[in-house]
């Protein structure tokens, strides 16, 4: 009998007052590899028997399909990561670690609550607490690409670059010689832009691209600006205009 069996197993009233001594919890669903490792890929927060209620779940999505098969498989576990919170706390220890497990690795549909529980190197924070922000000057000016959707804490060179480049539904003026890249209005990176060219053009090894999304799409042809430049901007917090929700705003114009 696995952990969840015997949880199911329970009579009514020592699993209902099993969940109460719990109070709220943060839980994690695990996949059990061929090791026998427990591998989280769901992160979630709750009471009383929230964490049993993803079994009976009726929606048709990647989270409810792989339930279901690890389930049938008797290859799914429920770890639970903290306990006996009150809900401001348990929206914070949620939030911490769905970053600290990088969303891209779950089946979660968002980051996670609270403005002040998301990851970020201590240098990048400073910056943001401190209001040490840098305004970029004309002669370096370009597009900050705000990062907000696709940006993970575990991204290598090569991932940001792809995230960055492309693809976007605007192409910039060849004018435009800067792109920084941007997450919570942080300069990730900075890349010189020799040119703009139809999206999927290049080759991309991190990212699959939908074939239908890249009609009348746009990529830039580029590579990391100059150490000075990098030197003078990564890690800073940006000056920008307002982007009303597009996935970029000029700056330095």
């Amino acid at each position: 009998m696995n952990d969840i069996e015997r949880i199911l197993s329970l009579p009514q009233a020592a699993k209902k007052k099993f969940f109460e001594e719990l109070d709220y919890y943060i839980y994690a669903l695990c996949e059990l590899n061929e090791d026998n490792k427990r591998v989280p890929f769901y992160i979630g927060k709750g009471k009383n028997e929230r964490c049993l209620q993803h079994l009976g779940e009726k929606k048709d999505n990647e989270k409810t399909r792989k339930i279901k098969k690890l389930a049938d498989l008797k290859k799914l576990g429920i770890d639970i990561l903290a306990y006996r919170l009150k809900e401001p706390e348990s929206l914070i220890v949620e939030s911490v670690c769905i970053d600290l497990l990088n969303i891209d690795n779950l089946t979660n549909a968002v980051r996670g609550h609270g403005d002040h529980t998301k990851r970020l190197p201590i240098g990048e924070l400073a910056s943001m607490v401190m209001q040490d922000s840098i305004s970029i000057p004309p002669e370096h000016k370009g597009v900050a690409f705000l990062l907000e959707k696709s940006f993970m804490h575990d991204f290598g060179d090569l991932q940001l670059l792809e995230h960055t480049r492309g693809i976007w539904t605007k192409k910039q003026p060849e004018t435009v010689k800067f792109a920084y890249a941007t997450y919570r209005g942080i300069i990730k990176e900075v890349y010189e832009i020799y040119t703009w060219v139809p999206a999927g053009t290049q080759q991309y090894f991190t990212r699959e691209l939908d074939p239908k999304k890249m009609a009348k799409r746009h990529e830039f042809v580029g590579k990391k600006a100059p150490q000075e430049l990098r030197n003078k901007y990564v890690g800073k917090l940006i000056n920008k205009k307002r982007s009303y929700g597009d996935p970029f705003v000029k700056v330095g114009f």
